[in-house]
């Protein structure tokens, strides 16, 4: 047999920060572990104390090994003989004791003392929000990926792997002359095991009394939750009586007020039973609330690929969702979308839904399983 290739994984973010990547990298290993047995890789997932691990592990993927990564502390000593040997030596001297070492690639590559001389690299980028709304945030936040992106846009050797044609089509808008390969990987969602939560135990827990709709994202400013509770005061308004649960951990490092917005609009208009902030939930626990609502809103004013949208694919449940360019590349079947920045469509969209004029068509997700088998063949050149 030949040596498998060696792919290092970074997994080092945890649910709370950024769920949407710790779920793209599970997902990528679940795609490696339904490949021919000679196809998949060795797998070396390097992860922090945050990172959820029990979840890597109880995939069972057969050639895997683990690396607890910690910075390096930092002090003027280290600090000045990493700086002289990087200038002469072209390395740095201090280095963590436990870093992968033989690996043939690291995904996505983020750089460090044992890395930052790594001549060929992969990237990936979700998205390019920044481009777009760089009022969410911080300058500092702003140049730094503008930098790193120029740089990787002007050296051939670095290859970025995208989601979407949407996000290929702002890369060359925002960044070009581009020098560097690009590929694209549309993830998927493989979704783990949700049978041992009880649909009317968990309905119970949340205080979910009526039909509802489901919101599960980051509460962040451009994921626009502001417009549903727009949308649902019209809806109520005219007498409908539904629930909306939103998961997600409650709080907004790119806008501190807003979470206090939502919930002064809520006690304003008298909507606190209706609205049900679940806080940072299970990723089971949130499937099956996923599942078994009327309808699930991605209301994004911006996204990569959804993973939301990916995971309604998958359960074969309908979602209505923003009029963005890359979610109508995501999906065609068993969706809506409306107007981003128009409560009342949004409104109209929701109130067909509640009057029962939507229908689910059957969606056979296996064809989008097999068509991510032969992209990570292609992508992480795994037939080589």
């Amino acid at each position: 047999m030949d040596k498998r290739k060696r792919i290092a994984l970074s997994y080092r973010l945890g649910y709370n920060f950024s769920a949407g990547v710790v779920i793209y990298i599970q997902n990528i290993i679940k795609g490696f572990k339904l490949l021919d047995d000679h196809l998949r890789p060795h797998l070396i997932v390097i992860y922090s104390e945050q990172s959820p691990i029990e979840d890597i592990k109880e995939i069972n993927y057969p050639y895997i090994e683990y690396y607890l990564y910690k910075p390096i502390s930092r002090n003027f000593f280290k600090l000045a003989i990493n700086k002289i040997t990087k200038t002469f030596l072209k390395t740095y001297l201090i280095k963590r004791q436990s870093f992968p070492k033989n690996i043939d690639l690291l995904y996505p590559y983020f750089e460090c003392e044992e890395t930052y001389f790594y001549k060929e690299r992969m990237y990936w980028k979700p998205d390019f929000q920044e481009q777009f709304y760089p009022q969410y945030i911080s300058k500092n936040e702003f140049d730094f990926v503008d930098s790193e992106m120029k740089k990787i846009a002007s050296n051939p050797n670095y290859t970025l792997v995208l989601s979407s044609q949407s996000a290929i089509k702002d890369y060359k808008t925002y960044f070009s002359p581009i020098l560097n390969p690009v590929k694209l990987l549309r993830f998927i969602s493989l979704l783990p095991d949700a049978s041992r939560t009880e649909k009317g135990k968990l309905l119970n827990e949340y205080t979910i009394t009526e039909q509802y709709f489901i919101v599960a994202n980051q509460f962040w400013p451009h994921k626009n939750h502001m417009l549903i509770l727009e949308a649902m005061k019209i809806l109520f308004d005219k007498g409908k009586v539904f629930q909306i649960v939103m998961t997600g951990k409650k709080s907004s490092y790119r806008d501190e007020n807003y979470l206090l917005k939502m919930e002064t609009f809520i006690k304003e208009n008298g909507l606190e039973k209706n609205v049900k902030l679940t806080g940072f939930i299970s990723r089971e626990d949130q499937l099956v609330l996923m599942k078994n609502a009327i309808c699930a809103l991605q209301p994004s004013l911006f996204e990569g690929w959804s993973t939301v949208i990916e995971d309604c694919k998958s359960l074969n449940q309908f979602v209505i969702a923003s009029d963005l360019e890359v979610n109508i590349e995501q999906i065609n079947t068993n969706c809506l979308f409306f107007e981003r920045n128009n409560a009342m469509d949004l409104a109209e969209k929701m109130e067909m839904v509640l009057n029962g004029k939507t229908k689910i068509e059957h969606y056979n997700y296996l064809l989008n399983i097999e068509e991510f088998k032969n992209n990570l063949v292609t992508v992480f050149e795994l037939n080589r």
